[in-house]
């Protein structure tokens, strides 16, 4: 049997657990039609109407380079209103087909995170939110 000696340290645990979690979820959202980060962008708009582009890239941790082509990319695809704010900026909604869309990836997306949730005790789920959520944090 092969010894890896890495699997004790918690970075590369995560990472692990996050690419298995990933290959899991990905081609779920596929069939929809979605890459990962666009049903986070589009389950962020549904929870946070009116946001701007910059406020989604800020808060999910998006570059303003890769936010702005994907806005682009579900606007183009009519999931998107946008409301001029001024000449350059728009806060941006779903259109009715983005909150259909969004409302079966965000049904998608809640049953991976049960099943996620069943790997971690209930005694130690917060926690461990908590723990990776100030990890996150701190780096930013």
């Amino acid at each position: 049997m092969v010894f890896d000696p890495l699997r004790e340290l918690p970075g590369y645990a995560l990472r692990r657990a996050s690419n298995a979690s990933l290959s899991e979820l990905t081609p779920k959202l596929g069939k929809l039609g979605l890459r990962v980060t666009e049903a986070t962008v589009l389950i962020a708009i549904k929870n946070n109407p009116r946001i701007t582009q910059s406020e989604i890239g800020r808060m999910l941790g998006i570059a303003s380079a890769n936010i702005a082509p994907m806005i682009g990319r579900l606007d183009g695809r009519d999931l998107l209103k946008r409301i001029r704010v001024d000449g350059r900026s728009h806060r941006l909604e779903l259109s009715e087909k983005g909150a259909d869309l969004t409302e079966k990836a965000f049904s998608v997306v809640k049953k991976h995170e049960e099943k996620i949730s069943s790997y971690i005790p209930d005694e130690i789920r917060e926690p461990f939110i908590k723990a990776l959520n100030k990890m996150w944090a701190d780096h930013d």
